[in-house]
């Protein structure tokens, strides 16, 4: 498997180097995550502890490939069982548990239990719970227990611990009942960042040894919901020619919708155009520049997950691409408001009578460029620039279909469907332009609303306001990614 991977990332950089964000995503976290549950329970019998670990379809590809130890791409129960048990020392190794402030034995308790629910575009999840336990005899009284996972894989995700204890009294600063099943049923609310939680203590006090209750069966190890990804579905199923084409048609269509989805740049390719004064060349060069930085970003991202595996990380690059397109914006709205205060300082002097420094052969009765505008080359760099800021994050969705099709072994249809997806994109965004491009035009025409006494004011401002909003926009999403870099 590991001669297959290895060929499919030398074919994905070929196809990029050729020049070949959000719909759905299928697990309920996102498709990068890693989550971690630790639920303790106490008891007359000592303490046991289910430790689960759920990944989502991006890391559990890459970790398919590490358990496929001999590569010939079939991962088999006696491969798949020494990494469970690997998986779960691990575990035991970062699990540090105490009562009353001595350090407690962690062990394994039985054999783990190893499945691989589906997920989105044909692609397996992972899902790992290892039974383990603390070696402590009860003693009546009042006790304090402290829990601590220390693992720390670099993936984003949902991380809890839960202290319970059976039939005894118990004050805990973590919950007793897992909000999320032991990770089968996440919570649903989108507003609601996962937690974050790698800690837990509690007190409790045991009564007697004699007469403990009956073991209350640990949580169950459900199926958890899966919500299909609409564009990684395109890639399952029975591929003939009509199906290829509707789904590539199906996929232009995501991407429109992608595009209009909150977030995705809308108001800044207003403003900046509305700012800058962009050419219809420009604004569907714009488009051209979206897509094909998107499409890039996905292959180079993909062919990086292949061959990486689980050393990579890959949602820590998403993280930082959004760093670096925040910024850009925010650079493109600082030249565009120094561009539009130029501007307005050129025209207050031309206004007070102050000639410019050139001299024109015929009546000065066009618009004066060198004062109120850019460049034609500086206005393409810019458009180039925001192109760029709008596509360099590739959307999880495309990373999926990608994988999907590598595994598959549909790679020229994913390729297919991504370039789709970007084109879909790009219509949207080109078409933004074009329309900010003419609503601009008719402002300032001869007779239009810029010839309006009251309106005059304003549309010199405009470039200036422009710019201020563009700044904000690209402030707010670089402090946003900076927020979840940690």
């Amino acid at each position: 498997m590991k001669a297959r991977t290895l060929a499919a990332a030398l074919c994905l950089g070929v196809v990029a180097s050729l020049g070949l964000a959000t719909a759905a995503l299928g697990h309920p976290l996102g498709n990068y995550t890693v989550n971690r549950a630790v639920a303790v329970t106490l008891s007359h019998d000592g303490i046991g502890v289910r430790y689960v670990v759920d990944m989502a379809e991006i890391p559990a590809f890459a970790t398919l490939q590490a358990i496929d130890s001999d590569g010939n791409g079939n991962p088999e129960p006696l491969e798949e069982r020494a990494w469970a048990d690997a998986t779960c020392e691990t575990a035991v190794a970062a699990l540090v548990m105490a009562v009353d402030g001595r350090r407690l034995s962690v062990a394994s308790a039985g054999d783990p239990a190893l499945t691989f629910p589906a997920g989105a575009g044909g692609l397996e999840t992972l899902r790992l719970v290892c039974p383990l336990e603390a070696q402590w005899t009860p003693v009546a009284g009042e006790h304090a227990i402290d829990v601590l996972d220390r693992t720390d894989d670099g993936h984003v995700g949902w991380r809890e611990v839960t202290i319970a204890a059976e039939g005894w009294m118990l004050s805990s600063t973590v919950p007793a009942v897992s909000p999320s099943g032991q990770l089968t049923a996440y919570p649903t609310d989108p507003l609601a960042p996962p937690p974050d939680i790698r800690s837990g203590m509690a007190t409790f006090r045991v009564a007697d040894a004699s007469g403990a209750p009956a073991a209350a069966g640990a949580a169950a190890a459900g199926r958890r919901f899966m919500s299909e990804d609409p564009l990684a579905a395109l890639i399952a199923g029975n591929l003939t020619l009509p199906v290829a084409l509707v789904a590539l048609l199906i996929a232009g269509g995501l991407g429109a919708v992608h595009a209009l989805s909150p977030g995705h740049g809308k108001t800044l390719v207003a403003a900046y155009l509305l700012g800058s004064g962009g050419t219809l060349r420009q604004a569907a060069g714009l488009g051209i520049t979206v897509a094909i930085t998107h499409t890039l970003g996905v292959f180079a991202l993909g062919a990086a997950t292949l061959a990486a595996g689980e050393l990579f990380v890959p949602e820590r690059v998403v993280v930082w691409l959004s760093v670096a397109s925040g910024a850009l914006v925010a650079l493109l709205g600082i030249g565009l408001v120094w561009r539009g205060l130029r501007a307005a300082h050129g025209r207050t002097r031309d206004d007070h009578g102050h000639q410019p420094t050139h001299e024109h052969p015929h009546p000065h009765l066009h618009p004066h460029e060198h004062a109120g505008r850019p460049s034609s080359a500086l206005r393409l760099r810019s458009i180039l620039a925001l192109g760029l800021a709008g596509g360099m994050v590739p959307s999880a969705s495309a990373l999926i279909v990608l994988l999907a099709a590598v595994s598959t072994g549909r790679l020229l249809f994913g390729i297919g469907l991504i370039v789709a997806f970007g084109v879909g994109m790009a219509v949207v965004l080109a078409g933004l332009a074009a329309a900010t491009t003419m609503a601009r035009r008719a402002i300032v025409a001869p007779r239009g609303i810029a010839s309006w006494p009251l309106a005059r004011t304003v549309t010199r401002l405009l470039p200036v306001a422009s710019g201020i909003l563009v700044l904000i926009i690209g402030g707010v999403v670089t402090l946003a990614a900076l927020g979840r870099i940690g």
